[in-house]
């Protein structure tokens, strides 16, 4: 017994001895949780945003059954937003509802970006149509949620769910170019930048540096295998749910693999900067973690990131998760092309020229 309160008293003194094991095991999980806490510290008085059809039948008296005073006029050039006095309330803690009404082409493709998850129509005959992916866990939330505010006012009323089921507009086009992103985030930073940590433990980067290898070439190197490899993985995952789903493709297919390649320089240099130091497998860990995590939350992978206050939103949107995801469904479902995806690309490329400076200014080849 005396033996294994040695060996654990030994584990122990090996583990807070180095300061980056502490650092990733008791200090990040606390600043993410506060970081995260205080995003949606107020989340209760957030708005969701709801299109009402500008060809609806009597859209003022539907106005009055939705129970709305916030109302904003919107074409595709301009938005015309009202005054704060102006914002709808829930009754509750229910957040508040700001209905939009827009044309049917505007409302689609506010629906695609995942700006809003509901459409509202009233037709001649007086029943109003609500349409949403049933399959979208935020369209039920927001249908479930007019209903609640409705019920609150009793008000009588006919309605009809009519469920989106069209290329497009369902949740699983909108997760699909997500998900591609998200697989070269992973792959990179885990390919390149592990890889390289476990080359430095194993002290073969040390031998390969006696060697009168190109150093530069060997980082590349990375690049290349990685890109390979990413784009046998999306591959499977383009045919899978392109067999399944019958996912569609509406854009260029030039400007998708430009964003592609860039998305892959962009992570295989931030995984390169990653490994560039690190020698033990906890701080690989911890560093490979706290670079994907908060982006996979962040970046609208699995919902829209337009759910978060405004004021995080251009931190958000300029992350190159979201750069890369983004540009990825604008190609799939809207039918972008070269001129539209090219500020994206200019950005990819130049977070990979930084950390792929960076990182082979501070890399540790020992």
């Amino acid at each position: 017994m005396k033996q294994i309160f040695q060996l654990v008293s030994i584990q122990l003194k090996e583990f807070y001895r180095e300061p980056g094991i502490l650092f990733w095991a008791f200090v990040f999980p606390i600043a993410m949780a506060g970081v995260l806490g205080i995003a949606f510290k107020n989340r209760g008085s957030e708005e969701v945003k709801i299109a009402i059809l500008e060809n609806s039948y009597q859209i003022e008296e539907l106005q009055k059954i939705l129970d709305s005073s916030s109302i904003e006029k919107s074409n595709s050039h301009e938005t015309k937003k009202s005054n704060d006095e102006n914002t709808a309330t829930n009754p509750g803690s229910l957040p508040s509802l700001k209905f939009l009404i827009l044309s049917k082409e505007d409302a689609i493709r506010d629906l695609k970006r995942g700006k809003l998850n509901v459409i509202v129509e009233r037709t001649q005959d007086g029943k109003i149509h609500f349409s949403f992916d049933s399959d979208n866990p935020n369209g039920q939330r927001d249908y479930l949620l007019i209903l609640a505010k409705i019920r609150s006012g009793k008000t009588d009323f006919e309605s009809q769910v009519d469920r989106l089921d069209s290329k497009g507009t369902r949740y699983i086009d909108y997760l699909v170019p997500g998900m591609l992103a998200m697989g070269v985030m992973n792959s990179c930073l885990w390919g390149v930048g592990w890889n390289l940590i476990e080359m430095r433990m194993k002290k073969l980067l040390r031998r390969m540096s006696a060697t009168p290898m190109n150093k530069l070439y060997f980082l590349l190197s990375f690049f290349f295998t990685r890109l390979i490899v990413t784009a046998v993985e999306s591959a499977i995952l383009l045919s899978f749910t392109l067999l399944t789903f019958e996912n569609s493709f509406e854009g260029s297919i030039g400007a998708a693999l430009l964003v592609y390649l860039a998305g892959n320089f962009a992570f295989a240099c931030i995984g390169m900067f990653i490994g560039s130091r690190a020698a033990g497998s906890q701080v690989g860990n911890g560093l490979v973690n706290a670079v994907t995590f908060p982006m996979m939350v962040l970046s609208g992978i699995f919902f829209s990131y337009q759910n978060f206050p405004e004021v995080v939103l251009p931190f958000i949107r300029n992350l190159p998760l979201t750069l890369m995801a983004d540009s990825l469904r604008a190609v799939f479902i809207e039918g972008a092309g070269l001129v539209f995806v090219i500020p994206t690309v200019i950005s990819l490329l130049v977070y990979g020229i930084v950390f792929l400076f960076i990182g082979s200014r501070i890399f540790r080849w020992s």
